[in-house]
């Protein structure tokens, strides 16, 4: 009895070990069906807002890394940035908010989610993208679209390189310009149909229609195909959901991540939400830093926040450090960078020049102070760099 009883203890003993050290995540899970099988883990990763801010580079790198750390067994990529509102009568357009045009930076982003997650299968969920961000969802070659969704808005790549009075000039750069946002839909798996899809999306003189073979789409650069997409030599060719499911440019349309996952032919899954957490920080945290530098950047234009000193040396120091603490907020954020660069015209290098002449003044100010006071209240608040900046 003794031998059995102490038998029987150490079978509790190492079975309780056992349940202990066993990781988290490794528990079979009860499903529906009474199987006992480990869900397939789904991450979302939310791509929302502006281009080049919200969905930004440093955003993409920090999930990235997570995910390495996750493997889960599916990623979707669910976008939802727009420059323009859904009002037809009245557009919507905030060109603060509109995205930034940033194509090696996202061309270096997409590729690293391709290479260094590539063995995880990845989607594309388009909620709304009207604009750039439209070129990051043709990255992919799994898309879905809400129902209403909209995936417009390329043609402002084209707008950008008209201002070049040479035609001959104006001709170069929109091949390369449409050469470089090729290299999206190639990175899609478009293959011998980038260019006449990416020609299309982009310049309005492009025509495009289809023919189909099968389930295969025939990509045509004039409108002679089974199906006319555009022909319309003002506009570019714009896909609502419905056109681009009719014509087998996104594998389907869903209501609901849930509708999606289940498309995809998951019945149950485990939601991972890490994502979103990361990005919802991010975001959080860099428009934080720019409402910061903003207020102190329009302080030291409008001379505020220099105290009530008549010391010269003392206003330009206060001066001084107003540019350091904006300095400091777009160093720790290029999104910061970027939006401070297109409303005032502030580029880091510009302050860092500003704060080393400002250290001159303040020197100047310091040795007329102990060359006998004349530069004790000369100037005042006039002194140094005038507040104004450069706008």
């Amino acid at each position: 009895m003794i031998k059995t009883g102490f038998l029987i203890s150490c079978a509790a003993l190492c079975s309780t070990m056992l349940a202990m050290g066993a990781p988290k995540d490794s528990a079979p899970t009860n499903n529906e069906d009474g199987t006992n099988e480990k869900l397939p883990v789904v991450y979302t990763v939310p791509l929302v807002g502006q281009m080049g801010t919200d969905i930004h580079e440093d955003l993409i790198a920090e999930i990235i890394e997570d995910i390495e750390e996750v493997q889960p067994d599916v990623i979707i990529f669910r976008i939802d940035s727009a420059d323009l509102g859904t009002n037809q009568h009245l557009p919507q357009f905030n060109r603060l908010e509109a995205g930034k045009f940033q194509l090696p930076e996202y061309r270096n982003m997409c590729q690293d989610l391709h290479t260094k997650l590539g063995h995880i299968d990845q989607v594309v969920w388009i909620e709304d993208s009207v604009g750039i961000s439209s070129l990051l969802c043709m990255a992919w070659p799994k898309l879905y679209m809400s129902e209403g969704a909209r995936l417009y808005g390329l043609q402002n790549l084209h707008r950008m390189v008209q201002n070049w009075n040479d035609e001959d000039i104006r001709e170069k750069m929109e091949e390369a310009m449409e050469g470089q946002a090729r290299g999206f839909f190639e990175m899609g798996g478009r293959g011998e149909y980038a260019r006449v899809l990416g020609n299309a999306m982009i310049d309005p003189e492009k025509k495009l229609s289809a023919n189909f073979v099968g389930r295969d789409v025939i990509w045509l650069p004039h409108t002679e195909g089974m199906w006319l997409v555009d022909n319309n030599p003002e506009e570019v060719a714009n896909w609502s959901s419905k056109t681009a499911l009719d014509t087998m440019l996104i594998e389907d349309t869903v209501s609901s991540l849930e509708d999606l996952v289940f498309v995809l032919g998951y019945r149950e899954y485990e939601h991972n939400t890490q994502g979103d957490e990361i990005a919802e920080k991010y975001t959080n945290r860099w428009r934080g830093s720019y409402a910061k530098c903003k207020v102190t950047y329009e302080d030291y234009r409008a001379d505020r926040g220099l105290g009530t000193t008549n010391s010269q040396a003392r206003v330009l120091m206060a001066k001084r450090k107003q540019l350091e603490e904006v300095l400091n907020h777009m160093n720790r954020y290029s999104a910061v960078e970027r939006r401070m660069k297109d409303e005032y015209g502030l580029t880091i290098s510009q302050l860092e020049f500003d704060i080393a002449t400002y250290k001159d003044q303040i020197r100047q100010a310091k040795d007329a102070q102990r060359g006998g006071g004349r530069g004790g209240s000369r100037g005042g608040r006039g002194g140094g760099l005038g507040g104004g900046g450069r706008n």
